[in-house]
C-alpha cells in the first residue's frame, strides 16, 4: 500500500513538473538579468511555429526521460510501471503522427503548419486561409498520415 501511494505521488509530481514546464515556456532571462545586451543587435524573432516545435521537443524529451526513470526504478509498483509504459507509448505515437502530418504538409509548401495529436484526435494549424478544396486535400493527407478517421481531425488557422 505504501509503495502504491509513493508511486501515485511520484506520477503526480511528474505530471505537475511537466505542466509547469509547459506553462512557463522558454526562459527569457537568466538570474533575473536580460539575456540580450545593448552591444548585440537583436536577432529576428523566431516564427511561432518554430517556437512551439522547440518547446514540444523539449517537453517530450523531459516526459520520456521521467517516464523511463519511473519504469526503470525498482521501487515502482508493477501497476505504475504499466501506466508509465502506456504513457510512453502514447507520447511516441503522438510524436510520430505529428511528424508525419507536418512532413506531408511541409512537402506541399506549408512549412509553418503545426499538428497536435492527443487522445485519438488531431488538430492541424495552418498559417494561411485555405479553400474548401485545399481543406479536403489536407484532411485526406492528415488522415492518410495519421490513420485517424476524418471526424477526429480538425483544421484551423492560427
Amino acid at each position: 500500500m505504501k509503495d502504491r501511494i509513493l508511486n501515485v505521488l511520484m506520477l503526480a509530481a511528474v505530471a505537475a513538473a511537466l505542466i509547469l514546464t509547459f506553462l512557463k515556456g522558454p526562459p527569457d532571462t537568466e538570474a533575473g538579468l536580460p539575456m540580450a545586451s545593448a552591444a548585440q543587435p537583436a536577432a529576428a524573432a523566431p516564427h511561432p511555429a518554430e517556437v512551439y516545435r522547440a518547446r514540444r521537443k523539449e517537453t517530450r524529451a523531459m516526459e520520456q526521460s521521467l517516464l523511463t526513470t519511473l519504469i526503470d526504478s525498482e521501487h515502482t509498483a508493477p501497476e505504475t510501471k504499466i501506466m508509465a509504459e502506456q504513457q510512453l507509448i502514447e507520447i511516441t505515437s503522438n510524436d510520430e503522427i505529428e511528424l508525419a502530418v507536418e512532413g506531408a504538409l511541409a512537402a506541399n509548401g506549408y512549412t509553418d503548419a503545426l499538428c497536435v495529436s492527443r487522445d485519438g484526435s488531431m488538430t492541424v494549424f495552418l498559417p494561411t486561409e485555405i479553400t474548401a478544396d485545399e481543406a479536403a486535400y489536407f484532411l485526406e493527407m492528415a488522415q492518410d498520415a495519421s490513420g485517424l478517421p476524418p471526424e477526429n481531425i480538425r483544421l484551423t488557422g492560427y
